[in-house]
């Protein structure tokens, strides 16, 4: 697992440059994963909502059904990298943000998403597409909540580095 914790050092080039090295060959794709009705579990929809106008064919989100998503990238010729972001329980500080690769992703986890992150995962590897996901520990998950200031943060951080990444990519 690479992790970039939030802490001062820890800046948006650096999460840049972290997201450059596990990136494969080819364009870079975001799906955003969450629920925005949940207070912070929604950072994963406003990282990929976020990078829609400048990207509207490499960022979807839950709302555009990821699931239908996945099965169109699959099929398109050529390496990629997908990058799923979402909520996730790290067990860190608030905010905290960890890539984690696709060998990494425990097949038993839980989930609350329609469709398992594995699946799509393994979905899109048959193709020869390189897999990972950008997670941000959550401070609150109450239902109609505001997001947390930590999160406000990482989404910022994580859609400024995903631009990044994606203009030098995807041109």
């Amino acid at each position: 697992m690479h992790k970039l914790r939030h802490a001062p050092g820890d800046t948006e080039e650096a999460l840049t440059a972290l997201l450059e090295s596990v990136a494969g060959p080819g364009p870079v794709y975001v799906l955003g994963l969450g629920y925005a009705d949940k207070a912070d579990d929604g950072a994963g929809v406003l990282v990929a909502e976020n990078l829609k106008k400048p990207f509207p064919s490499f960022s979807f989100s839950e709302h555009d059904g990821v699931e239908g998503t996945v099965l169109d990238i699959s099929e398109r010729e050529g390496p990629a990298t997908v990058f799923f972001v979402d909520a996730a329980d790290l067990r860190s500080p608030p905010g905290s943000i960890e890539v984690v690769e696709r060998g990494e992703i425990r097949d038993t986890e839980i989930s609350t998403h329609r469709v398992p992150v594995t699946l799509m995962a393994a979905i899109l590897e048959r193709t020869g597409k390189r897999v990972c996901v950008v997670a941000v520990q959550p401070r609150t998950l109450e239902f109609r909540a505001a997001m947390s200031e930590e999160m406000s943060a990482a989404v910022g951080k994580v859609t400024r580095a995903a631009l990044r990444l994606m203009e030098s990519r995807n041109g």
